[in-house]
């Protein structure tokens, strides 16, 4: 069954100083991650995917959005999912995302 962000799945998102978490009302496997990753960027407008990095239980996806560069980080053994900033910007970029995903 695919997870999707709605009612049913509601996504609560925290501003952190140095990242934005993510956090689902259900369980999710590694294998959904795919589909989490297009309904969350599914909210932002003009991403441009730069890397998908997949590892045993963690998967990265590299990308920019508004003329920053962030990364999407999913971890399936702790269910987290946070964004980083990877520019000097991040304070700023991060925020911006924050009112973005908040909407």
């Amino acid at each position: 069954m695919p997870i999707l962000i709605t009612q049913q799945n509601p996504l609560s998102i925290t501003l952190q100083v140095d990242h934005l978490n993510l956090r689902f009302e259900v369980e999710w496997y590694q294998e959904d991650i795919a589909r989490l990753t297009e309904s969350i960027l599914s909210l932002l407008s003009s991403v441009i995917i730069q890397e998908k990095i997949t590892g045993a239980d963690r998967e990265n996806i590299r990308f920019s959005w508004q003329g920053y560069y962030l990364i999407l980080n999913f971890d399936y053994y702790s269910q987290s999912c946070w964004f980083e900033g990877q520019d000097n910007e991040k304070a700023e970029c991060l925020a911006k995302l924050y009112s973005e995903l908040i909407k």
